[in-house]
């Protein structure tokens, strides 16, 4: 059996009874009255067969059916036959290859939308229960995740050791440093202590702008020495008169030796 003309076939599904057929066939009969030879109406003979398993036999097998279900069958498409006429077309149908057994020959290849309907419609049912189920797995999943202000799935932060790698290497060098500072002097200290600073705020994020510096040195003034020789001096004398010489310091010693009346300082 060769291709069918899709569209042609198509047409041809439930034609025969359209109400506009049958007034045209109507018309015909009256306006051209040309009796036609039986043979030329083997095409449609063959479209009627195919249209009727359109709508009733969409497997295409017509096994068990009897002469007076195709005398039936062509006549309900206003062609009238026989029982012994309409044996002489269905076996020949078969005698030229249109019908294999009692099956239209190539039915299921050439119109498997219509022999394999249940099991087409039972495939599609399936494919969107599957497509159902993974939308919704996809949207439990989606509600599970972290989500970011833009309403979308915040990435995850990578694992990795270069922060802790970080943090030990400045720990070490603060260590040095502190070992360091321990003996230097003068601009050395200041240059290490300048490091510390810089590797406390930089690499270990240590705040240092509330921190209280550390006081000035301030170099005492004459009225302040002066006032701390009296006070020297004032103590040296009191532990001469109550006769406690030994307990005089160096510094007071020199304060009593430095005094104006020229006193010698007690043994």
């Amino acid at each position: 059996m060769s291709k069918p003309n899709l569209l042609g076939f198509a047409s041809s599904v439930g034609i025969y009874r359209n109400k506009r057929m049958r007034d045209l066939h109507k018309l015909l009969c009256k306006s051209i009255p040309t009796k036609v030879s039986f043979a030329e109406l083997a095409p449609m003979l063959f479209q009627v067969v195919m249209a009727y398993a359109a709508e009733n036999q969409i497997d295409g097998n017509f096994e068990g059916y009897a002469t007076d279900d195709w005398c039936e069958i062509f006549a309900s498409n206003h062609v009238h036959v026989t029982p012994t006429q309409a044996n002489v077309i269905i076996k020949g149908f078969a005698q030229v290859g249109l019908f294999d057994q009692d099956k239209i020959r190539s039915w299921m290849k050439y119109n498997r939308h219509l022999a394999d309907y249940e099991g087409i419609v039972k495939a599609k049912r399936k494919a969107a229960k599957m497509m159902h189920q993974k939308r919704s797995m996809e949207a439990r999943a989606a509600l599970k995740e972290p989500q970011n202000s833009n309403g979308k799935h915040a990435p995850e932060p990578e694992k990795n050791g270069s922060e802790t790698e970080s943090a030990s290497t400045a720990s070490k060098q603060l260590w040095l440093l502190e070992k360091a500072l321990e003996n230097a002097k003068g601009k050395a200290r200041k240059e290490l202590l300048a490091q510390k600073e810089r590797l406390l705020s930089g690499e270990l994020g240590v705040d240092l702008s509330e921190q209280p510096a550390a006081p000035a040195r301030r170099k005492p003034t004459r009225a302040e020495k002066a006032l701390t020789k009296d006070e020297l001096l004032s103590g040296a004398e009191y532990l001469v008169s109550v006769g406690k010489t030994d307990l005089l310091t160096k510094a007071q010693r020199e304060a009593l030796a430095s005094r104006h009346d020229g006193n010698p300082v007690p043994g």
